[in-house]
């Protein structure tokens, strides 16, 4: 299985469309409350934006963890949530995001259902000091002959949520593997620097590096080839050592 495009930093057209938005009947600590003690019972459109098996008061069993985050994600003066919860029910964590503006609205939905790490699969983080805080999404998106581990970021804003950012990682599953395509993301005060490793069969590894920068026109980080010799070996393709430092992001086989 191959996808015609691993990474995207998103600017315009419809990678940059926001998230769906849905009202909330109740708050997230009401709705936390509900998922793990059943009481008092959910909302039935809360129920059905969760999509959860758990969220249905005829459902016996609860979820089997959950945490909610209180976060600061934009410039109004009340809290995001970040609602977390494994639901062993369907096999999944799930990551919900809320936002209150005249009400409770649901922002943004993350499923995670393969290789997933509950204490990094959602985190929030700046990238540059130049850019807002994102939330950021680490999970595997492969399918069941490839491993493809994409961390996407998004920034809240207007009362919605779009993409910033994706970068994935795709490792090919064939024996031997035909191609491991690897990214890391560093950064230096005000940049992002993509490093792009791809190993073939017979082992043959190059190097790719790009640049970008956080537009606050476009919300999104767009590439800035001017600052690439600055950041960038031209040679090997590599990062120029200690221009830039691992921001945490990345996807790795």
């Amino acid at each position: 299985m191959k996808h015609a495009s691993l990474w995207c930093f998103v600017v315009t057209g419809l990678c940059a469309q926001s998230l769906p938005v849905v009202s909330m009947q109740t708050d997230p600590d009401r709705i936390a409350q509900s998922l793990r003690d059943k009481k008092p019972a959910m909302p039935t459109e809360d129920c059905a934006a969760l999509d959860l098996w758990e969220c249905h008061s005829d459902y016996p069993d609860r979820v089997s963890d959950l945490s909610l985050r209180w976060v600061q994600l934009d410039d109004d003066p009340e809290l995001e949530a970040i609602l977390i919860v494994e639901a062993k029910a369907e096999s999944t964590y799930m990551a919900y995001v809320f936002d209150k503006q005249s009400t409770w609205r649901m922002v943004g939905s993350f499923s995670c259902e393969r290789s997933c790490e509950p204490n990094s699969f959602v985190r929030v983080q700046k990238l540059t000091s130049d850019s807002p805080l994102l939330i950021l999404v680490q999970r595997d998106l492969g399918g069941s002959a490839q491993f493809l581990m994409t961390a996407s970021a998004y920034h809240l804003h207007g009362g919605r949520l779009s993409q910033a950012l994706e970068v994935s990682t795709e490792e090919d599953v064939s024996l031997p593997p035909e191609r491991i395509t690897r990214r890391w993301v560093l950064a230096s005060q005000d940049r992002l620097v993509i490093h792009t490793t791809r190993q073939t069969v017979p082992a043959r590894i190059r190097n790719n590096c790009e640049v970008y920068r956080w537009s606050p026109v476009g919300s999104a980080f767009e590439l800035a080839p001017a600052d690439r010799a600055q950041y960038c070996d031209l040679k090997t393709g590599a990062p120029i050592p200690g221009k830039s430092s691992p921001t945490g992001l990345g996807a790795y086989p």
